[in-house]
């Protein structure tokens, strides 16, 4: 793409499939024999579950169609999609780069420069398979597995938790709509080209991953949102399970302490002294010192 050139929207509805991000592993971040597809995008971020319940859109335009920050590409381009959730009479707001409503999650998004063009990916999320997605996930422990379900729930929405979910062709006349209205765009709708379908074919082979790494992108645990973190590491055979959000540790369990409430840190700043503190108040059998910075060395807390 060169200034000046049209905008291309990519839309559609994919078969289900797992997308890892450019720096993740297979091997690490997902159980072994994965019953579905797996590709390695070549950009960064996390993983990604994508089906046909998610009508997914990729806007590509030249450089000089974005705001000159990078951090304002979000507001910018999902202005349409909010203004489709306006429509709907929810109240959605930008969370970092993410689409937020009530609370929780509504829409995750992505962005990239390639070449001279700019890329901005995201999707109307109309259902998520929670409990699927999550046996997907390596996990640790099944402990684990249920804290990352409990905090999935929690932490994410969808479009059918409040409405019928749309017929695909109402929700792209509505977006469409919204951002002729927006950006002055005249629609032109069309498919891929036969050479640009073999151009695609050839470039698929390009993301099937190999040379595997095997690091964690989020050591020793995963990332639900921007804000949300789970971790669960081993010491000596014993382990430590943290849930935080922001820089608050709102969930924790330590195999040496079953009898420790799991919200025992939500109320603290977790620093080495506090954390000593609060276990030396309400545990009596462990180290507190050893364990407050066993803590510290799982925790994954969310970046400014």
């Amino acid at each position: 793409m060169r200034a000046g050139d049209d905008p291309v929207l990519i839309w559609g509805q994919p078969a289900a499939h797992f997308c890892l991000g450019q720096h993740q592993s297979i091997a690490a971040e997902l159980v072994a024999d994965v019953p579905v597809p797996v590709i390695r995008r070549p950009l960064g971020g996390g993983g990604v579950w994508l089906d046909r319940n998610q009508v997914c859109l990729v806007l590509v335009a030249p450089r000089d169609f974005f705001p000159t920050h990078t951090h304002a590409w979000y507001a910018h381009v999902l202005s349409p999609m909010l203004q489709v959730y306006a429509e709907m009479g929810w109240e959605t707001a930008l969370v970092g780069q993410d689409v937020w409503f009530n609370g929780k999650k509504l829409a995750g998004t992505g962005a990239a420069s390639i070449g001279e063009a700019g890329l901005v990916g995201t999707s109307f999320l109309l259902k998520f398979p929670v409990q699927a997605f999550t046996q997907l996930i390596a996990s640790p422990s099944a402990g684990f597995r249920e804290w990352l379900e409990v905090a999935l729930q929690a932490s994410l929405t969808t479009w059918s938790d409040y409405a019928d979910v749309p017929e695909l062709a109402w929700l792209s006349l509505v977006y469409r709509r919204a951002a002729a209205g927006i950006f002055d765009w005249r629609w032109e709708q069309a498919r891929l080209r036969d050479d640009e379908r073999d151009a695609r074919e050839e470039y698929r082979a390009e993301l099937i991953p190999d040379a595997d790494r095997q690091a964690k992108l989020i050591p020793y645990g995963i990332k639900i949102n921007a804000r949300t973190y789970l971790t669960e590491r081993e010491f000596d055979g014993d382990w430590v399970r943290i849930l935080t959000h922001d820089k608050v540790i709102v969930r924790i369990a330590l195999s040496v302490a079953p009898d420790l409430p799991e919200q025992a840190c939500i109320e603290i700043t977790p620093t080495l002294a506090a954390l000593t503190n609060r276990l030396n108040q309400l545990v009596t059998s462990v180290d507190a010192h050893l364990w407050a910075q066993r803590i510290l060395l799982t925790a994954y807390f969310a970046e400014e």
